[in-house]
């Protein structure tokens, strides 16, 4: 009986403290999703270089860090020069990180929204941006195939 209750225990409680850090696109768990999908979905679409980081760990708040972005191209919408980016350090975070550290300089293609005022995001996220969808096609610019460079300039038409 204790090997069924632990498990389930400790299933019970990451989901209750961190159901928000699910990767979850219209309602289904870790979608696959298209630069089409995600382009319709975003407020901006840019190319955007990482300025600075800095993480936030107050106790009793879920860690989170606000990047400094400079928007290089827009392709949809007419975002400011530099955003506030949000993120939670969680599994469910989207991080403009190389390996162990924040990637300051890095160029990242980044489907942008207003983070959502959620209850456990703290204050400071207001007036920030977050990705559409962590687990979705936002990512270093490096990353960028040809075919989705070729269908991001298509939409931004």
């Amino acid at each position: 009986m204790r090997a069924i209750v632990l498990p389930v225990v400790l299933a019970l409680s990451a989901v209750g403290s961190s159901a928000h850090a699910l990767c979850i696109y219209k309602g289904e768990l870790y979608s696959q999703t298209t630069v089409s999908q995600e382009f319709q979905d975003s407020r901006w679409v840019v190319k955007a270089k990482v300025l600075s980081a800095t993480d936030h760990f107050i106790e009793g708040e879920e860690p989170w860090t606000e990047y400094q972005l400079e928007v290089q191209q827009a392709y949809k919408g007419d975002p400011p020069q530099r955003l506030r980016f949000f993120t939670f350090r969680n599994s469910g975070g989207f991080y403009l990180d190389r390996g162990r550290g924040h990637d300051v300089g890095g160029e990242y293609l980044l489907f942008l929204n207003p983070t959502p005022r959620v209850p456990h995001a703290p204050a400071a996220a207001s007036g920030m941006v977050s990705v559409n969808y962590s687990c979705g096609v936002s990512g270093p610019w490096t990353g960028l195939t040809a075919a989705s460079r070729a269908e991001l300039i298509r939409l931004s038409r």
